[in-house]
């Protein structure tokens, strides 16, 4: 299913996303850094971010932020140093470092419904302390917790005020619903055939794409909850996380920890993705 190769050897890969001026960006936790890579192929650029990037999200000003796990869940050859919270990229690729007081090892990011940047927290891998989903308000700095005590959280995307969110130690992909105060359970859990879900998706027709990175696949769910397709790779892959990127939102892009890859992959459907962040609300 790998249609093409657009980048390996840059570390382990993670977080893609596709900005609204038409670039594709990656993290490559093992730097310490968020690279920018050609659709025709090849690295443009590399920021050095420091730490554990792991996630990014785009606002609607074309600001870039990161999900820093400050170095907690793998060691980076970058030496700029920097804490478990948050990263904000400026247009002249200067790093705003926002610290988050008590966090552990925030990992994948989004701008909710309510406008702010909310964030997965899950801890170091192997942690027995349970994880949190919080929420930044831009404006003020304040964090909330909007939710606790949840098994892994990884990956998280939303669908207007729906919210999905993977857990990926219980193997699901939990619903929610931002009710514009609370968020409240929102249906029954989506679940892998195997694997627990990590990076996430969704095509402009509903259905989720759920990256697996231990059942080397990529898990489609139908708009009704039900797997509808399963991509697999005929090589060791461990793909982490994905998007849709291009201008017509139509290529399925994959970071494989494997190889510090970014791929071009193949899918049955043409139906377009949505763009990550506010391009789902």
């Amino acid at each position: 299913m790998i249609a093409g190769t657009l980048a390996e050897g840059i570390g382990f890969t993670e977080g893609p996303l596709w900005t609204t001026d038409q670039r594709l960006l990656v993290v490559a936790l093992s730097r310490g850094a968020v690279v920018e890579i050609g659709l025709e192929g090849g690295v443009r650029r590399s920021i050095d971010v420091g730490g554990g990037p792991n996630g990014l999200a785009e606002d609607e000003s074309g600001t870039v932020w990161v999900a820093q796990n400050g170095g907690a869940v793998r060691t980076s050859s970058s030496t700029r140093p920097a804490q478990a919270g948050l990263q904000r990229i400026g247009p002249t690729a200067s790093v705003d470092d926002l610290p988050v007081t008590g966090a552990q090892a925030p990992n994948d990011l989004a701008i909710g419904p309510d406008g702010r940047l909310w964030f997965t927290d899950p801890g170091p891998p192997g942690s027995t302390t349970h994880g949190r989903v919080l929420a930044l308000d831009r404006d003020s700095g304040a964090v909330d917790v909007v939710l606790a005590d949840v098994d892994y959280p990884n990956g998280l995307t939303f669908s207007g005020d729906d919210l999905f969110l993977a857990q990926t130690s219980r193997g699901i992909v939990s619903r929610h619903r931002w009710d514009g105060e609370r968020l409240r359970p929102a249906g029954e859990p989506l679940v892998l055939p195997e694997g627990g879900p990590d990076g996430l998706a969704l095509d402009v027709e509903g259905r989720l794409y759920a990256a697996s990175p231990d059942a080397n696949s990529i898990v489609v769910f139908g708009p009704d909850g039900a797997v509808e397709e399963k991509l697999g790779f005929s090589e060791p892959t461990f793909p982490t996380n994905l998007c849709f990127a291009g201008p017509d939102f139509d290529l399925l892009v994959v970071t494989a920890g494997k190889g510090g890859r970014v791929l071009l992959c193949e899918r049955s459907s043409d139906v377009p993705g949505l763009p990550l962040g506010w391009g789902s609300s």
